[in-house]
């Protein structure tokens, strides 16, 4: 399970007459983006599908068009899953998703707020409209909402994370370093975290810390132009900068042989493709997520025009270096805010209720794992134990998204709906023994 075999990248192309083992099954995994979208795309367009089949595949495909960037195609489907089934929490916080993607804050703000009605102790959901009053610009209405949801997943480091940033934006420096410390404890390999301290200390003028969290910011995270710009600024040494100036140069020699055909793939000028978004503007597409998930999972909605090739974990790393390299704003020494930042600095480990995931792993992975802290020896020797998995170096919540995807060849194509997901998810990383 170690990182390297986690972390992978697969494009597929899927001709139009590819039969289809179970379209609902199919639709409902997130592993084969191209299989999904046909699947849920067949079950949408096809008679003979239940109101909730349909409502399912309206909200997987509004999930993995959100997931590509196609927000307004995404806010289409998800309306279309809350027309069929309009009490689901699930449908309008995807929409929400969707909206904060397209720079609909107001509209964002409103779905998470319904989403939030019908399941009122879910942290994701309160994440989520946190994150869209802090783009905003409602600050205090950010920081109550993350509040909540710490209080409600109290093992969540994003939630710190996006607190962090709040208090920032506020001018509480000393309450935004609380938050960042906070989250780094709970995840000791929490770049951003890092990052996004370094930058409090900068503006405070405490220049050794500021270097010391962007230099393990980098050390955890080669891709955080930021973090390398801002060693640059406060004169520090340039060896930890050196991987991240690679790793641009060879994204941009990627993208450009492969991507420019269609992309505007530098720092200015228009698509060849007009339906083919900037790559200087991805990070706003991609609002609430880091850009590496997106990219690893093939983004299949805005490709359906353009060749498929696959990428390799180490070349999505260099392709994410690069994109951020054409979009970093950190914010200056002088305290300078840009709403950017934020977009910059979310990130995609917005997990879900530990206690939920127990129970959920209890019932659906005990049988082969290992999944209590205590228990040091699986049912099935060759099922890794929770604890082993949370503790393996270099794991986090995108590495383990991306392994509860991923079939396993001992046990049970297992589809996992993705607010269990985030409770396993939660349940897993609060395994992590604290250093």
């Amino acid at each position: 399970m170690a990182r390297t075999l986690v972390l992978t990248a697969v494009a597929v192309s899927i001709g139009a007459g590819t039969a289809l083992a179970d379209p609902a099954a199919d639709c409902s995994q997130g592993r084969n983006p191209q299989i999904r979208m046909q699947a849920c795309s067949e079950i949408i367009d096809r008679p003979g599908y239940s109101t909730d089949v349909k409502a399912m595949a309206y909200r997987s495909r509004g999930n993995a068009r959100t997931d590509a960037g196609a927000h307004e195609k995404a806010i289409a489907d998800y309306g279309e899953a809350i027309r069929l089934a309009p009490d689901n929490a699930v449908a309008y916080a995807g929409r929400g998703r969707a909206r904060l993607g397209s720079q609909d804050l107001d509209g964002a703000i409103a779905d998470y707020g319904e989403a939030l009605r019908l399941t009122p102790g879910s942290a994701p959901y309160r994440l989520g409209r946190g994150h869209a009053y802090l783009v905003k610009g409602s600050v205090d209405l950010a920081i109550a909402d993350f509040a909540e949801a710490i209080r409600l997943n109290p093992q969540s480091a994003s939630a710190y994370n996006h607190r962090g940033l709040a208090y920032r934006r506020k001018g509480d420096l000393a309450k935004a370093i609380d938050d960042y410390t906070a989250a780094i404890a709970l995840n000791p390999i929490y770049a951003l975290a890092y990052n996004n301290r370094g930058y409090v200390y900068e503006a405070q003028g405490r220049k050794d810390d500021a270097i010391a969290d962007f230099q393990v910011a980098l050390l955890l995270d080669p891709s955080l132009i930021g973090a390398k710009e801002g060693l640059a600024r406060l004169g520090a040494p340039q060896a930890v900068a050196a991987e991240s100036e690679r790793r641009v140069r060879e994204g941009k020699a990627l993208v450009e042989k492969n991507c420019a055909g269609c992309h505007a793939v530098g720092a200015r000028g228009a698509s060849p493709n007009r339906k083919a978004p900037e790559f200087r503007t991805l990070h706003a597409r991609h609002a609430s997520l880091a850009l590496r998930e997106p990219l690893s999972r093939g983004i299949a909605a805005p490709h359906d025009e353009m060749p498929k090739f696959a990428l390799s974990a180490a070349e999505i790393d260099t392709i994410v270096a690069y994109i951020n390299s054409l979009s970093s704003a950190p914010p200056g020494p002088s305290g300078e805010w840009r709403a950017k930042t934020i977009l910059a600095a979310a990130d995609s480990e917005e997990f879900g209720d530990a206690r939920k995931g127990l129970a959920y792993a209890q019932k659906a992975c005990a049988g082969c794992h290992a999944v209590q802290r205590g228990q040091t020896i699986s049912p099935n020797p060759a099922a890794p134990t929770f604890k082993s998995a949370a503790n393996t170096p270099g794991m986090t919540a995108l590495a383990l998204t991306v392994w509860l995807r991923t079939s396993h060849p001992t046990m049970p194509n297992l589809i996992i709906e993705p607010n269990d997901m985030d409770d396993v998810i939660a349940y897993i990383m609060s395994l992590r023994e604290k250093k």
